[in-house]
């Protein structure tokens, strides 16, 4: 089985198991559900109804707890767009009449997204003061490896944070995760860091984001770093710094948010996407940090591939 075919078959065993999350809305799974469609043309199969496989019932009065587990176990074998659009509608249902494990738990840390800021035990003065985005927070305290390290590299997407505060973000991670940075090493989807800066081009920099996923190693984080610092200083459209916007102290109402980088209106490419597509405005990236685990690595991983 290929790098490929394993991802896919990973993807899918994911998104079923997301079906479990109460805070994923429909609307949610429907997006992730077209984004993963359009980044592999392998994931969505044709739908089909057998004797092994029950047809969908479309009456909401034949609908129970058995009748869901059972579409959901078809869906692992008939991974087809009906099914699982079937199953979002099913579970919607279940949802707007109060089914226990289908409502959803609101929380009030995330809804104010203002915790109190961990305090970091990596090593540098810088760290030490650095505060952590709410997503890293969060994700480092509930611990999932494959999770964080999404989180971790999903900040470098955001062009108003400097290449300190991401070798900061690196050093208070590692200090919370001691275990965060496997140690280098060179394979395949995973080739050597290249020291002349005068090679440090965009396709350079994305090749680099897969190795990193590859091979999460402290080098390849630090070098990713650099050639972004790299491509910033020299105005490369899609790194270049957005600064921060200063809220009016004169009017109680928020100021609309910032205007998109040029990279946003840019045709898409799988890379190009995956650098514009900050958690705050891609649902595609919330989803899978708030899944976290697997999901996490394959959403970056149908992100980078066609």
């Amino acid at each position: 089985m290929t790098t490929a075919d394993t991802a896919i078959v990973k993807a899918r065993q994911e998104f079923l198991l997301a079906f479990n999350e109460t805070q994923l809305s429909s609307e949610l799974l429907r997006q992730f559900l077209a984004k993963a469609e359009k980044a592999t043309t392998n994931l969505i199969e044709p739908y089909a109804a057998d004797e092994m496989l029950a047809a969908i019932d479309t009456a909401p009065s034949n609908w129970d707890i058995g009748y869901f587990s059972r579409q959901k176990r078809y869906a692992g074998h008939n991974f087809s767009r009906e099914r699982l659009e079937h199953l979002i509608s099913v579970r919607e249902h279940f949802r707007k009449e109060g089914y226990k494990g289908f409502v959803p738990q609101a929380t009030g840390s995330e809804a104010s997204g203002t915790d109190k800021v961990s305090q970091g035990n990596g090593p540098g003065g810088s760290a030490s003061a650095y505060q952590p985005s709410s997503n890293l927070k969060r994700f480092v305290g509930e611990g999932d490896l494959l999770t964080i390290r999404t989180a971790l590299q999903i900040e470098f997407n955001n062009n108003r944070v400097s290449g300190q505060s991401l070798r900061d973000a690196g050093d208070w991670v590692k200090g919370e995760v001691p275990d965060l940075f496997e140690p280098y090493t060179e394979k395949a989807f995973a080739r050597a860091i290249d020291p002349d800066s005068s090679h440090w081009q965009t396709s350079y920099y994305d090749n680099q984001t897969v190795y990193l996923q590859t091979n999460f190693s402290e080098e390849r984080f630090l070098h990713l770093v650099e050639v972004r610092d790299h491509l910033r200083q020299r105005g490369v459209e899609g790194f270049a710094p957005i600064a921060t916007p200063i809220p009016p102290s004169s009017q109680s109402a928020p100021r609309p948010r910032a205007a998109l980088s040029a990279a946003d209106h840019m045709p898409s490419t799988p890379n190009r996407e995956l650098r514009a597509a900050r958690p705050d405005l891609n649902p595609i990236f919330k989803i899978a940090l708030l899944v976290g685990g697997a999901l996490a690595a394959v959403v970056v991983y149908l992100s980078l591939v066609k």
